[in-house]
């Protein structure tokens, strides 16, 4: 059976009151509109706000709350944020030197509490950053002489001859004898200065790995260490060969992928027994992946193409014997946001015309029931609009309303047309 609503090229009553609430509101903000036609709600409409500038909103926005015109928001903006700067510089002691107001992201002359002259960035001061790099130890006199008072507090000696900056790696030898490579801003962050103290050490970390894949029953295969984030040929408990890394046995996870039921052989086993057990066939000829879908053929001849993760998970193997025949193929449009929707469904097509009616989708353009290749003719509309260069409004089949009818030429194209 086959049904077929079709278009009004009138402008719906909808769109008429969303029209005339965005010109009230263009008026209420002493502006004017300058295009003469309604293009809806989501398509831009030439404005000229109070102040006489020109541009370009979209009737959406205007009704979400924001503003008309960007230059004069911009003009705001930029007299809020110095406002804002040279308030925080006061509230943290210091002074605005600039006389000026050199834009949000340019550097201003300062001094701070103590009498330091810097150039904080007003953007990085809002963030919660301070105004003085001296007294905030990126003075580079100021940070070597509190790298070296640090590493005297805990018993460590600067082996360098010559500070080379905050962020780089520095020899030093630690209290226990060991030498080490911190970096000066780590340790002002109060971060460690030795691996080897701190169980960081590769040795140290090699030691672990092989403890813990004695404690899990297993044997570590590689005769050296390859480091904490490569692979390390391993043999569990029950024989099984594999490939952990040590740093991912040490954040608690499993050492064999067999065991844990991550293995393909695996999961490909389980999954033929499964379909066997509900005495359906596997199609397919070779393994595409446990999330990939696979030709089956369920006990009572029906063809699906389930994913063996879903059918492990507890799923069926058959849509149809579901109740999933995906016979119903509709197209609906949003008039008010200009958006049309193309979908398909099983069985009474109510439920979901309903759902999205709700969602403003309240015009059904097409409507195809008992269609037993719905989903065929859906995935001919998304390769339209694909090779057409359309991108999705949202989600996976919402368009502009200006692909409505390259929509319904596909449509009426697949079916008999209804006279």
């Amino acid at each position: 059976m086959v049904r077929v609503a079709k278009t009004s090229r009138k402008q719906s009553a909808p769109s008429m009151r969303a029209e005339a609430t965005f010109r009230a509101r263009i008026a209420e903000l002493g502006g004017e509109v300058l295009e003469e036609e309604w293009r809806g709600s989501r398509k831009p409409h030439r404005v000229r706000c109070a102040a006489g500038h020109e541009s370009a909103t979209f009737p959406s926005n205007v009704q979400q709350g924001h503003g008309i015109c960007r230059t004069c928001v911009a003009d705001m903006r930029s007299l809020d944020a110095e406002t804002a700067f040279r308030a925080r510089v006061a509230a943290l002691g210091g002074v605005v030197l600039e006389e000026k107001w050199l834009g949000n992201h340019q550097a201003h002359r300062a001094r701070c509490v103590n009498g330091h002259l810097c150039t904080p960035r007003p953007s990085h001061v809002q963030q919660g950053c301070g105004i003085c790099s001296t007294c905030a130890g990126n003075d580079s006199r100021a940070s070597e002489a509190a790298f070296r008072d640090n590493l005297a507090k805990i018993g460590a000696r600067l082996l360098e001859p010559v500070y080379l900056g905050a962020n780089e790696p520095h020899r030093v030898q630690c209290a226990a004898g060991h030498e080490c490579r911190p970096r000066p801003a780590q340790v002002r962050r109060g971060d460690g200065i030795c691996r080897a103290c701190a169980g960081r050490d590769p040795q140290v970390a090699e030691a672990n790995f092989r403890a813990r894949i004695a404690e899990l029953g297993g044997v570590v295969l590689e005769p050296v260490w390859l480091g904490a984030t490569t692979p390390h040929r391993v043999r569990c408990a029950q024989g099984h060969l594999s490939a952990p890394w040590p740093a991912s046995v040490q954040q608690g996870q499993g050492i064999c992928r067999v065991c844990a039921g991550k293995d393909p052989k695996t999961a490909e086993a389980a999954f033929r027994a499964r379909v066997t057990a509900l005495g359906g066939a596997v199609l397919e000829p070779t393994w595409l992946g446990k999330d990939r879908p696979h030709r089956v053929r369920c006990a009572k001849g029906h063809t699906g193409t389930p994913t063996p993760s879903n059918v492990r998970a507890g799923g069926g193997i058959c849509r149809t014997c579901a109740g999933k025949s995906w016979d119903v193929f509709y197209v609906v449009t949003d008039d008010i946001n200009d958006v049309v929707k193309f979908g398909i469904t099983s069985g009474n097509p109510r439920l979901r015309l309903s759902q999205h009616e709700r969602d403003g989708f309240d015009h059904v353009v097409r409507l195809i029931e008992g269609n037993p290749e719905a989903r065929k003719l859906e995935n001919m509309c998304i390769a339209a609009m694909r090779d057409a260069g359309e991108k999705s409004a949202r989600g996976r089949e919402y368009f502009p309303i200006r692909t409505l009818g390259t929509i319904l030429d596909i449509v009426d194209g697949w079916t008999a047309p209804v006279r």
